[in-house]
């Protein structure tokens, strides 16, 4: 049974990658009939087995994988010189349901249309813009920060718990201005401390599609973060989309808090590219932030320095390579790139 099965696995791994290759080749098409027509049916389904539990299944199933699969490949490895093949064969079936399981639930939200399509804006920018956007959010940013604390010299502190700002915040869809996903199906992820240690601030799991965040983060900082978890949930899978679609949330928020998390989200990668650009310019407009905004990025940069080790450039470089395989071809720098979709959305589509 175990064989069959294994072979049937086998002769399925060219039909996926020729569905891969279309999918990639014909955004069009993966928008219509997978991202708007299939992925929705498959999420519900999703949310509807795994909303139930108050914790995150997905993250107990990763310990169950990970405890079971150290047992099996320590037992196919002590008797892996008696079938060989056998144990490479079984490898690689296993390998192949995974991919099967993974683009059907998720994956093939990578290769759908671009949001920029979408909104047919270009991505593209002069650093003129650039400029004109980072003083923008350095403006909206003074102001709100104004509202919420007593002196330009204090930081921001929460309004509310970190359980609230999960169970409370809702996700703006990109295109269809009347949808909108409550972020109660976030979850603070049972190894929020590994993950910290990984430099990771959330993930969405693939297979059950729940998003988790790392509970252990500042509170602005993980209310971006859900915003973003939430926004792969949708289906938008590319990271400069997601953090776009985690700007454009926040900033539209009733809370004050939280448009005040998305105005310094956005302005910490405006500042990162313009000092690519320009870093005299950059810092000469830095001298505009106030000193309580600068301390609010103080706090996140500190709370990752307590966690930094040498294992984080592995971490790092893994998920680059899972990001580039996935079309994502800058990798881990396509979070940056959601500074040009920022630029042109308040350009051609709503102003700052």
């Amino acid at each position: 049974m175990l064989k069959r099965a294994n072979l049937t696995l086998w002769l399925s791994a060219l039909p996926l990658w020729l569905l891969v290759q279309y999918a990639k080749e014909n955004p069009s098409f993966t928008e219509q009939y997978y991202s708007q027509f299939l992925y929705p049916w498959v999420f519900k389904l999703h949310q509807w087995v795994f909303d139930l539990l108050p914790f995150s299944y997905g993250d107990v199933l990763y310990l169950v994988f990970i405890l079971f699969g150290v047992r099996l490949i320590k037992n196919k490895i002590k008797h892996w010189w008696i079938k060989p093949w056998s144990f490479i064969y079984d490898s690689v079936a296993g390998i192949i349901l995974v991919l099967w399981i993974f683009h059907l639930s998720w994956g093939f939200n990578y290769y759908r249309e671009s949001l920029s399509e979408q909104y047919n804006i270009s991505t593209k920018y002069s650093e003129d813009e650039l400029t004109h956007g980072l003083n923008q959010l350095i403006k909206k940013a003074n102001e709100l920060h104004k509202e919420l604390v007593s002196s330009d010299s204090l930081p921001v502190k929460a309004t509310n718990s970190k359980s609230f700002f999960l169970n409370n915040t809702r996700v703006h869809h990109p295109t269809q201005p009347a949808m909108t996903i409550e972020s109660s199906k976030v979850k603070k992820s049972l190894f929020s401390l590994p993950l910290s240690y990984m430099g990771y601030a959330g993930y969405l799991n693939p297979l059950t599609l729940e998003s988790q965040v790392n509970s252990k983060m500042p509170t602005l900082n993980l209310v971006t973060t859900l915003l973003h978890e939430t926004a792969h949930q949708m289906g938008y899978a590319s990271e400069k989309e997601a953090n776009f679609i985690a700007y454009r949330s926040a900033i539209k928020n009733d809370n004050p808090y939280i448009r005040y998390a998305g105005y310094t989200f956005a302005l910490r990668y405006f500042y990162s590219e313009l000092s690519k650009a320009n870093e005299p310019k950059a810092d000469e407009l830095a001298k505009k932030i106030n000193p309580g905004v600068l301390k609010n990025f103080r706090e996140a940069t500190e709370f990752w320095e307590k966690y930094d080790n040498p294992f984080e450039v592995i971490f790092d470089k893994t998920y680059d390579t899972y990001l580039k395989a996935n079309g994502q071809s800058s990798g881990i720098k396509s979070y940056n790139k959601m500074v040009g979709l920022v630029i042109n959305y308040h350009e051609h589509i709503e102003a700052f």
